[in-house]
C-alpha cells in the first residue's frame, strides 16, 4: 500500500509541476484528477519507489492526449 509521506509529497509536486505546463489548457481540478485516477491504480503496488514517477509519466500522457483531442478539429460532413 502507498501510503508513506515522502511519496505523498512527490505526488503533490507532480501536480504542481503538471499543473504549471499544462496552464492554460487543463484547469489545476482536472490535472489534480488525473493524478489522483493514476495514484490510484497504484495503491496496491508493494514496490513504492517508482510510483511518483510512473504516476507523473501516466497522468501526463493522459493530460496530453485530453489536450491534444481538445485542440483536433472536429471533422465536417461534406456530403451536406
Amino acid at each position: 500500500m502507498v501510503s508513506e509521506e515522502p511519496t505523498r509529497n512527490r505526488i503533490n509536486e507532480a501536480v504542481d509541476r503538471l499543473a504549471e505546463e499544462f496552464k492554460g489548457r487543463c484547469s489545476p481540478e482536472t490535472v489534480r484528477e488525473f493524478v489522483a485516477a493514476s495514484f490510484e491504480s497504484y495503491q496496491s503496488s508493494r514496490i513504492v519507489d517508482f510510483v511518483p514517477l510512473l504516476v507523473y509519466k501516466s497522468a501526463r500522457s493522459q493530460l496530453g492526449a485530453l489536450v491534444n483531442a481538445a485542440s483536433a478539429p472536429v471533422p465536417t460532413d461534406s456530403r451536406t
